[in-house]
């Protein structure tokens, strides 16, 4: 037990959701005429924009089967179309660094956010969102505008993944800094694994940037729902625990980077909160402190019946077993 390479096995876990962060930014380089320019603050200060002006400014409005009247169109003013302005820095009215998102972003996946710095677009990403937090920034140690946004990746019953996505202006330019777990769920029992899981990260500060992290996994003998509480009582946790993680920024590779020396979780456990296929990189991951519970009569049980679990079903979609089934 726990004798893979661990780095492989997370670098798997990773892809995904890393490949949406590198390429969720699409660059953009379009300056605004002074009329243009003009009529964009005149339509921040309203809040919405006509199509006309909107394909004006930027160039497009994409519309789809999901924007209409309901959506997209008439949804603030008959003739108007919905635009949010995201100030990245205390002065509102100094339009330096800052976002412009087009559309009705709760409901039309067709919105798209424009990132500005002065009368420049320098990109642009999908704005749809149901969360009405969604583009929050802070300033880095450079003076430059770090945006965050939450990524949906899997959302159910009892279950849900979301990711932060941090992206740096970097001149006339927009350009990934990090990509962390913000909050992942898995209740049980579930058809979706085997583990209990929950890891929630918090922003506590910002220069430097420090995130609390709060997490549990366990392996459950129950038919009902923890309701996002760890309950020993329900079986063996397997680790029940929070602790800082501090980032600095590496002005050589433009990222910020996370300083887990000082901190009781490492990439490859988090990764393991992950909700793609990765028992092998949790067994490695956790190997040392499952090799403990093994010492205990009771909780080898569970992590046989689950070792079993993983052995048999590994290509399959796990379902949950009773730990009174037969080993």
């Amino acid at each position: 037990m726990g004798r893979l390479p661990v780095e492989p096995l997370a670098n798997s876990a990773a892809f995904w959701a890393d490949s949406v962060f590198e390429n969720f930014t699409e660059p953009m380089s379009r300056v605004l005429s002074d009329a243009d320019f003009t009529l964009l603050k005149s339509c921040i200060r309203k809040g919405m924009i006509k199509p006309v002006d909107a394909r004006s400014i930027f160039g497009e409005l994409k519309v789809d089967s999901t924007c209409t009247a309901k959506g997209l169109f008439d949804s603030v003013k008959k003739g108007n179309v919905y635009l949010q302005y995201y100030p990245f820095g205390g002065n509102k009215s100094k339009f330096d660094e800052f976002g412009i998102l087009v559309g009705d972003a709760g409901h039309c996946d067709s919105s798209e956010l424009y990132f500005f710095k002065g009368n420049k677009i320098i990109a642009k990403q999908s704005g749809y969102s149901r969360y009405t937090d969604n583009v929050q920034y802070f300033k880095n140690v450079d003076g430059e505008s770090i945006v965050y946004r939450r990524m949906e990746f899997n959302e159910g019953s009892g279950i849900w993944w979301f990711n932060s996505f941090f992206y740096k202006y970097d001149g006339d330019k927009l350009i990934p800094v990090l990509n962390e777990l913000k909050n992942s769920n898995l209740l049980q029992p579930s058809p979706w694994g085997i583990r209990e899981i929950w890891l929630e990260s918090t922003i506590q500060h910002t220069n430097p940037l420090v995130m609390k992290v709060v997490y549990h996994q366990q392996f459950q003998d129950t038919t009902e729902f923890d309701h996002y509480e760890a309950d020993p009582k329900r079986g063996p946790m397997i680790v029940n625990d929070s602790t800082l993680v501090k980032y600095t920024w590496n002005a050589q590779t433009k990222k910020l980077e996370a300083q887990l020396e000082s901190s009781k979780i490492n990439t490859p456990q988090v990764l393991s909160y992950y909700l793609v296929d990765n028992e092998l990189l949790f067994i490695n991951a956790y190997h040392q402190r499952l090799k403990k519970m093994m010492l205990n009569k009771k909780k080898k049980r569970y992590i046989l019946h689950y070792l079993n679990n993983i052995k048999n079903y590994q290509n399959e979609p796990p379902e949950h077993l009773s730990i009174n089934d037969t080993l």
